[in-house]
């Protein structure tokens, strides 16, 4: 009786550690071994800026949290294409592009389900410094990057 009511209470323990998991925690797993395809494919690379200023995050912020001066280029986009170039199926993709897609549409959901005000930002002209940032539930930006090579 009593082990049958620790096996629950343990079972009870782990659902509630998976519910608790954080953002970054669930980032960081779902990023494993993904690479964002450009000339040079790179790791995601998960963020977790303790920043707390109100949206937009601006390029202003943006400089001043990667350390670029006013000088250095900066775009933002529509977050939803950072994931064009990985969700749009072409007609040539073979196994490997399929799957890499599931995993990208999984990384989407999961910044859309516990991000809000995603924004992605862009540092470079052909090194392209890639951020895909939004705010967690505390008003913390947190996010991924990457970096793209364009020729």
């Amino acid at each position: 009786m009593e082990s049958e009511k620790n096996s629950n209470e343990s079972e009870s323990s782990k659902e509630t550690n998976v519910a608790q998991k954080s953002v970054v925690e669930s980032l960081k797993e779902s990023v494993v071994d993904v690479f964002y395809p450009s000339e040079s494919d790179e790791k995601l690379k998960v963020i977790d800026w303790q920043a707390d200023h109100p949206a937009p995050f601006n390029t202003i912020l943006f400089r001043k949290y990667i350390g670029l001066t006013p000088a250095d280029r900066v775009e933002s986009l529509p977050w939803e294409k950072f994931f064009t170039v990985v969700l749009d199926k072409q007609d040539w993709w073979t196994d490997f592009e399929i799957q890499r897609a599931e995993k990208f549409a999984k990384i989407k959901t999961l910044m859309q389900e516990n991000l809000t005000e995603l924004e992605y930002l862009r540092a470079g002209r052909v090194e392209v410094e890639a951020y895909l940032v939004g705010k967690d539930f505390e008003g913390k930006w947190k996010g991924l990057k990457t970096l793209i090579i364009e020729s």
